[in-house]
């Protein structure tokens, strides 16, 4: 290797200084993002399949509770459904997985590109963008994931969070 030209600068007497605020180079390595978008469609399409799950049992819930009360819990029964996937979302990325259970078949989860897993704010907010834009869009929207190499949609930016792999447990 050739020698610099000017002065070497350590860059440890620097880590004090910016305690606590991590870029993204020094949290994650390329591996983390390997075949991500992929891993997410997956995770995804199996997080539908357990909101579907989720949503019948609710709905045959919600229509035994609609017949007793002749019908006056109904609209606010169709609310609560309508939340499944919100609900879905926050709980389980908000949680101390910080990922669905299609994230966590597929090994990966959210985390905060500051570093560390996400609140259950940031999953609520995370998720209502997400089906907000994605109905608003047609699902256009998550082409954005195209165009960056850590795969990150827009309500990934929004939020300022990044989906990784993890590494599998032996």
């Amino acid at each position: 290797m050739s020698k610099p030209d000017g002065p070497l600068i350590e860059l440890g007497s620097l880590e004090g200084q910016n305690e606590g605020h991590r870029t993204e180079a020094e949290v994650f390595n390329p591996d983390d993002f390997e075949s991500i978008r992929l891993r997410r469609v997956f995770a995804y399409a199996i997080d539908v399949i357990c909101i579907a799950v989720i949503s019948v049992v609710a709905t045959f819930a919600a229509t035994i509770l609609g017949v007793i009360t002749f019908g006056v819990l109904t609209p606010l029964l169709l609310l609560i459904l309508a939340l499944i996937p919100l609900a879905y979302h926050t709980v389980l990325v908000g949680g101390p997985g910080s990922a669905t259970l299609g994230m966590r078949f597929l090994n990966i989860r959210m985390e905060r590109t500051a570093g560390g897993p996400p609140d259950y704010l940031i999953a609520f907010i995370h998720a209502a963008i997400f089906y907000l834009s994605v109905a608003a869009t047609s699902s256009l929207i998550l082409l954005v994931s195209l165009f960056n190499p850590r795969g990150r949609c827009l309500h990934d930016f929004v939020i300022d969070v990044v989906i990784r792999r993890v590494p599998l447990r032996s």
